[in-house]
């Protein structure tokens, strides 16, 4: 609420609305280190409705997310700060409008265009997947992370969420999860101006499990319904939570005011009157607060991941070609000679098909490059 009020900018009710849905998420399960954001097994978390920005940026700040550098090396300093958080839009700041992959770190892909989330996040299952197979030996299963997006009737009104949603059924994606945020409001009013699909039904026909979560406030029945996600192995899961937009703003909660501007000082005093806050006190964080989550996601990310190191030292013994490998693509690193069986197109007065050319090309390339995936709808 502050962030948004101070930066005259915004989308409040979102991130109020849905508070309780990242905090289950990220302090009971998500698989992620926040002193390395880019551990490679770790869970994905994508924000596809990108607009709700400040709920991402405040769980990077409470969990104390470490910054890296476009070469994955960490800097010593926090990813996002309580003061990056006071300058919320505002120039070279490190919590934009919308997240922004490799300007904040801990930020997993660029959303902002509704649907893009969503469907680069079957693109991470996907690469999870393939990753799995290729990467895992008896002993030794280096790969199993899961993604997680939340998403929001803008997304699923998109079309490219339609396709992906559907690749993703067709592909069995059990290491998927799209957590729906079903508050009813839009930014020019009520979902049924313009939205009224049966989403449990559509995406049953996908082929996905369906559940939902009444009450977005419910800790124990979200937390069974990602338990749910969890002990599917043969799809991907859409869980549907009901929620209240700008939940405890006595004036604005439940309407499309909340959406996409500040709340007003007058309405954010009497929503921390609600939440038993001190009314005048801006951008407050109760001692203890980043303590907790240190002992809960802290505590078991790290232990993730040193227990993933010391097994990934192993592999480095016993699979020294697949760990180099897998070193590489952590790098961005190409192996040599990826470029060898590049074909040369002399001109041609009758041309070549870009799609034959790509094909071409692609293939060349796949030879040398055994991570690399492509593919279209046609």
């Amino acid at each position: 609420m502050d962030a948004v009020q101070a930066a005259n900018s915004g989308h409040p009710g979102t991130p109020m609305a849905l508070a309780p849905v990242a905090y289950c998420l990220w302090q009971r399960f998500l698989r992620f280190d926040p002193a390395d954001p880019v551990w490679p097994n770790r869970d994905r978390f994508v924000l596809s409705n990108g607009h709700a920005s400040m709920l991402l940026y405040s769980l990077l700040y409470l969990c104390g997310v470490q910054a890296v550098n476009p070469e994955y090396e960490t800097l010593g300093q926090p990813s996002v700060t309580l003061d990056d958080i006071k300058r919320f839009r505002q120039i070279d700041s490190k919590c934009p409008g919308h997240p922004e992959y490799h300007w904040t770190s801990g930020v997993e892909t660029t959303t902002g265009p509704l649907g893009q989330g969503v469907a680069v996040s079957v693109g991470m299952a996907i690469a999870g997947r393939w990753m799995a197979g290729y990467f895992n030996r008896p002993g030794f299963e280096m790969i199993n992370y899961d993604v997680f997006a939340l998403c929001g009737d803008g997304d699923m009104m998109e079309g490219v969420s339609n396709e992906a949603a559907s690749l993703a059924g067709h592909l069995k994606l059990s290491n998927l999860c799209w957590i729906y945020d079903n508050n009813k409001i839009t930014i020019e009013g009520h979902t049924e101006l313009a939205f009224s699909d049966d989403l449990a039904t559509r995406f049953i026909a996908y082929g996905w499990n369906v559940t939902r979560v009444g009450d977005a406030n419910d800790l124990d029945m979200l937390e069974r319904a990602i338990g749910v996600f969890k002990n599917t192995n043969d799809r991907p899961t859409l869980i549907i939570v009901d929620s209240h937009i700008a939940y405890g703003a006595p004036n604005k909660q439940d309407t499309s005011a909340a959406h996409g501007e500040p709340l007003g000082e007058d309405e954010i005093r009497l929503a921390k009157r609600n939440y038993g806050w001190p009314e005048d006190a801006k951008f407050f964080v109760p001692q203890g607060v980043k303590e907790h989550f240190q002992q809960g996601i802290g505590k078991r990310g790290r232990e993730l991941r040193d227990a993933w190191m010391a097994r990934l030292n192993e592999y480095k013994s016993k699979y020294s070609v697949l760990a180099d490998h897998l070193y590489k693509m952590q790098t961005r690193e190409l192996p040599e000679g990826w470029d060898k069986d590049l074909s040369t197109f002399p001109a041609d007065p009758k041309g070549l098909a870009s799609r034959d050319s790509s094909g071409q090309v692609l293939n060349a390339i796949a030879k040398h490059v055994p991570w690399l995936i492509g593919g279209s709808a046609d």
